[in-house]
Parts: structure tokens; C-alpha cells; sequence
């Protein structure tokens, strides 16, 4: 296995997690994915446009329909993507679609918004109140990694952490439960203030708007 590039920002070491190298610093990063509805996969993280199944407990491990190169290539799109700010993400219309931190290893090539690795695993996972408690748990388990709850929709949460990514980004497992027990409820409150601001003025839009809107 080919060692991470050392990130000179960080020096404290990465909380261990199944799969996870014991290597001085993998890069870590935000990204998203899809947790099933249907009972056999209550308990899978799915790669939202590619439709993969996350493995537990083993590196998630990039392939490329190329056979020119190994993922992740200079000249194509392929390997596992992941950003340092999370409100540049972007998202599907599901409901189940859920926010957290990765760490990223192998070949690793840094873009615009962040980095695209050959291997990578979950460091923590976020959902939204759609996700109930029993299948929060069922994904910590099957995964070995925290699922914490978040009060509002995890895009919406992505577009109001700030500064505090970076904290949730870097932290211990410590730091991140009580970044998210200080901060949760701040968050959810200017979340729903954003929330009615949009609808009112949706309210305010002529109807004659709203139906060139759907051309």
C-alpha cells in the first residue's frame, strides 16, 4: 500500500477506525452519502451517484473503467472524492442522503475543492432527522465508526458549520461530540429561520413566476 502524503497542518494523529492504515496522517475530507430505505440496506453507506456500496470495516477502494491507469488518474475523473469544506458539496434530492468525514490514503491528488484518493474509509457519519435511532446505530456497529444525529437535514447543516468544519474535520472523536452537543441547536435554530425566510418569500412570488420556473 502506498503511504498518504503527510498534511503538514495537522499534527495530531487520526482517531483509529476499522479499516483506517496507522499512518502518520491521512487526509481527511468531507463528502456524502446514501443510506438505504429498503431493510436490507437500513445498514449500507452508498455512494449517492454511483450507486456503490461502502464496505465495512475494509478500505473503500477506487476502480476506473480505464485499464491506462490506476485510480485516481491525472486526466480522468475517477477516485474517491472528498472536499474540505462541506458546504461546496453537493446533493441529491434524498432525504437519506447523510454528511460526514473520511480519510484518504494510497494515491492521493489534490484539486480545486479538495483531494481524489485510491483508498479511503468513514472517520464519522452525520444524518438528518429522517434517519431514525435504530438505524443510526446499525451503522456505527456495521461500521465501527460514530453515526451521530444531526436536528436539521445534513445539506442544510453542511451550509451552516463554517469555521467549525474545520474543528469537526480535525477533531477527536471527543471534540467532535461536543462541537456538535455546544453548537447543534444554534445551528438548527438559524436553519429554520433560513427556512421560513424562503418560504415567505416564495409566498411574495407571482404565480405567473412560479410557472416559468417549471419550463
Amino acid at each position: 500500500m502506498t503511504l498518504p502524503p503527510l498534511d503538514p497542518v495537522r499534527r495530531a494523529p487520526v482517531a483509529s477506525a476499522p479499516g483506517v492504515p496507522d499512518l502518520p496522517a491521512p487526509i481527511l475530507g468531507w463528502r456524502t452519502w446514501r443510506v438505504g430505505r429498503r431493510a436490507q440496506r437500513r445498514t449500507e453507506l452508498v455512494a449517492p451517484l454511483a450507486g456503490i456500496t461502502w464496505p465495512a470495516r475494509q478500505p473503500m477502494v477506487a476502480t476506473c473503467g480505464s485499464q491506462r491507469h490506476a485510480p485516481p488518474g491525472d486526466r480522468c475523473a475517477c477516485g474517491l472524492y472528498a472536499v474540505t469544506d462541506p458546504g461546496t458539496l453537493e446533493w441529491g434530492p434524498s432525504d437519506h442522503e447523510v454528511l460526514g468525514v473520511v480519510a484518504l490514503w494510497g494515491q492521493v491528488l489534490e484539486g480545486a475543492r479538495g483531494w481524489r484518493a485510491s483508498h479511503a474509509y468513514p472517520r464519522f457519519v452525520l444524518t438528518g432527522p429522517a434517519i431514525p435511532g435504530e438505524q443510526r446505530a446499525a451503522l456505527a456497529r456495521r461500521y465501527g465508526v460514530p453515526v451521530h444525529r444531526s436536528e436539521i437535514p445534513p445539506r442544510g447543516l453542511a451550509a451552516l458549520l463554517g469555521p467549525d468544519a474545520d474543528v469537526l474535520r480535525h477533531g477527536e472523536i471527543a471534540e467532535v461530540e461536543a462541537v456538535l452537543a455546544a453548537h447543534m441547536a444554534g445551528w438548527a435554530d438559524r436553519w429554520e429561520a433560513r427556512r421560513r425566510k424562503a418560504e415567505a418569500a416564495a409566498a411574495r412570488r407571482p404565480w405567473w413566476a412560479a410557472l416559468r420556473g417549471r419550463r
